[in-house]
């Protein structure tokens, strides 16, 4: 309630006068003998009072929800708040959102890169978790875009930062990350010098772009960072290949094993045995993002000959078991119920652009492999529009019962593609711990029985407990899912500049 009534106010700086009070916490003005407060303003001004009343702490945890353009303009709001501002309490994270800057906020390059480096040179000595979002790596000495700046700024004054998480741009080189010393590779040493060994690094979205194949590409960014003593300080890595495929792309990157900090792995599953990831999650490993795409099925990788998990489930001690999880994200390939293997670590199980109708053999299989373990399924994007996106529509009903019953942990569904809504409706009536449910309005197709819409979105808040559920329309962000990292989960939940 306080962090919604504190955007309220926020968000209407322009239509108020700037607010101060005093130590007795009464409302002082500025000393203008004109100044007026219209009947409307006055609501605006209590909740700003009372918000300000808070204890300094639960206002540094509100505050620090907000993106930072919105923290500085809750400041001009509430002066008195400044000295949160001025501490570590505001600035338990930091993150330079550029999709809600610019779609929300409207604010737009260059304006947008310059306020991201003050921020940074203002605030940046109270930072304690910082994600920069790069929009482009420069070579050394290319200095056209001040974008280029972001972590050299960041090695300059956050010098108390505990975690640095950073947003790769597309099609990214090891080629280029090299050349980019100045602007890339020692920002990242200055940290680690400054910070100690208690820093933490994650670097996620590392697509190679197609001159370097999966093995070229890791292998070569991997010896990079240990020459240059950074891999000891990923905790988090993030990395896919190229448009190459070739003859080494089925085989497994030995040089992970060097990451001995390593909590959170997303990868191409062909570069993992049964042998790496014993070893990874006897250390630190805690979630694991396996790809399985079109790389992977051109290059005849099978899973079930080169990942004995029933072998890892032996190797790890009991406290590992309880809190060691497994994401399959198959996507731009052709998928049926044969191309699914038994893992007693499955939590989300992602389908994305599939070049093949989904049967209810694969459904039915889901259910009996995984129904212990799932947590999060998902069927997204289809490119492939000449295709039916689910087959067996007479089985359809039963298949999405029996994935209720039987996906006995299952949290939340998400779907892109077209469904008829009496399978919704079957799918949440027999699940036990199903509380989300996001799909888009335009791709349900209504059966007699669920007529009129209001009556289908009555049903599945019923059976939801969600009085305030509907559809998700298209153009909205479906990707959300609570208490979940949607951005190693669903590579499109997010746009880049």
């Amino acid at each position: 309630m306080a962090l919604k009534k504190m955007k309220e106010s926020t968000s209407s700086i322009g239509d108020i006068q700037r607010l101060d009070l005093d130590s007795s916490g009464c409302c002082n003005f500025p000393c203008n003998t004109n100044t007026t407060v219209s009947p409307e303003q006055l609501p605006l001004c209590s909740t700003a009072l009372k918000i300000a009343m808070l204890p300094d702490i639960v206002l540094g945890k509100i505050i620090s929800f907000l993106h930072w353009k919105e923290r500085e303009w809750f400041t001009a709001a509430i002066p008195r708040v400044q000295h949160i501002m001025n501490s570590p309490l505001a600035w338990e994270r930091f993150e330079n959102d550029r999709c809600y800057a610019v779609e929300k906020l409207h604010i737009y390059f260059p304006v947008l890169v310059e306020q991201e480096l003050n921020i940074i040179r203002k605030y940046g000595k109270y930072f304690q978790s910082c994600t920069i979002w790069i929009h482009k790596i420069f070579e050394t000495g290319d200095e056209t875009d001040r974008d280029c700046h972001l972590l050299e700024a960041v090695s300059q004054n956050c010098h108390n930062l505990k975690a640095l998480c950073l947003m790769h741009p597309p099609d990214i080189s090891v080629s280029k990350l090299k050349s980019s010393l100045k602007n890339y590779l020692q920002p990242l040493q200055c940290l680690t010098t400054t910070c100690g060994c208690n820093l933490k690094l994650s670097l996620n979205r590392m697509f190679y772009s197609s001159i370097d194949t999966l093995r070229s590409g890791i292998l070569s960014f991997l010896i990079y960072l240990c020459e240059n003593k950074l891999l000891e300080h990923i905790v988090c890595l993030d990395f896919s290949h190229g448009l190459v495929l070739d003859c080494s792309s089925n085989q497994s990157v030995d040089e992970l094993l060097q990451c001995v900090n390593l909590q959170t792995l997303k990868c191409p599953i062909q570069s993992l045995n049964t042998a790496i990831l014993i070893n990874l999650t006897k250390k630190k490993l805690i979630n694991l993002y396996l790809v399985n795409d079109d790389h992977t099925q051109e290059s005849g990788f099978m899973e079930k000959h080169s990942l004995d998990w029933k072998a890892v489930q032996k190797a790890l001690p009991e406290i590992k078991l309880a809190i060691f999880k497994v994401h399959y994200i198959f996507k731009n390939r052709a998928m049926c119920h044969e191309d699914m293997n038994p893992n007693p670590f499955l939590q989300s199980l992602i389908f994305d652009n599939l070049s093949s109708s989904i049967s209810a053999k694969l459904l039915n299989c889901i259910a009996d492999f995984y129904g212990a373990t799932l947590q999060n399924l998902a069927f997204c994007s289809n490119y492939w529009e000449f295709l039916m996106h689910f087959t067996d529509l007479g089985k359809i009903n039963e298949s999405f019962r029996y994935l209720g019953c039987n996906c006995i942990q299952l949290e939340s569904f998400l779907s892109c593609l077209s469904l008829p809504s009496s399978a919704l409706v079957h799918l949440v009536k027999n699940s036990r711990k199903l509380t989300t449910v996001r799909v888009y309005k335009e791709n349900i197709r209504l059966s007699t029985a669920d007529m009129p819409e209001w009556l289908f979105i009555f049903k599945m808040g019923a059976e939801l407990n969600n009085q305030n559920w509907d559809m998700i329309k298209k153009g909205e962000n479906i990707f959300k899912i609570p208490n979940v990292d949607c951005r190693l989960l669903f590579a499109n939940c997010f746009n880049e500049f």
